[in-house]
């Protein structure tokens, strides 16, 4: 089993559906739904078993779409910013950050009762897949999975390696 480590969720705690895609990192479009003050949803295309899937969308629809092209492999998310409204509980803001680019803002940055979060995974490929809330109109909670860079057999063979002195 693989291991990850889930960041997150930032956003209004107890609002929408819980949905994960967990283990899902091979990410080659991110489609976000927004308008001027809120990220309605966003829906995730990924490769598995070698095929294109497409998530479910997690929100609802807003007046702007807009697709996030990520040339996979060469190019793979490391970091996600954005802001959550504590006013009407839902995200407000995203932009996505990859190893050669950054797609955003998404959204509202400016204004009462925004809270910035930052997820910083790195220049590896540790991403590991979105976790989050949402109802058929909004996304209320966006996070992460980031996988460990060494699988913890490495880690034991380089602390066998140390020597006391």
């Amino acid at each position: 089993m693989e291991m990850m480590i889930k960041v997150g969720p930032y956003g209004w705690k107890s609002r929408g559906n819980p949905w994960d895609e967990k283990g899902q990192s091979m990410v080659t479009q991110i489609f976000i739904f927004y308008d001027s003050e809120t990220v309605y949803s966003i829906q995730i295309a990924y490769i598995l078993d070698g095929k294109l899937q497409l998530s479910n969308i997690h929100g609802g629809k807003g007046n702007m779409f807009e697709t996030v092209d990520i040339d996979y492999p060469s190019e793979f998310l490391t970091g996600i910013t954005g802001y959550t409204d504590g006013y009407y509980g839902k995200v407000a803001s995203l932009t996505f950050e990859t190893n050669q680019r950054k797609f955003g803002p998404f959204g509202l940055e400016e204004g009462n009762n925004l809270t910035p979060f930052r997820i910083k995974m790195g220049t590896k490929r540790i991403f590991a897949g979105f976790h989050g809330s949402s109802d058929t109109n909004y996304l209320y909670l966006i996070g992460v999975y980031v996988k460990p860079i060494n699988p913890l057999e490495d880690t034991k063979l380089n602390i066998s390696k140390l020597s006391i002195r």
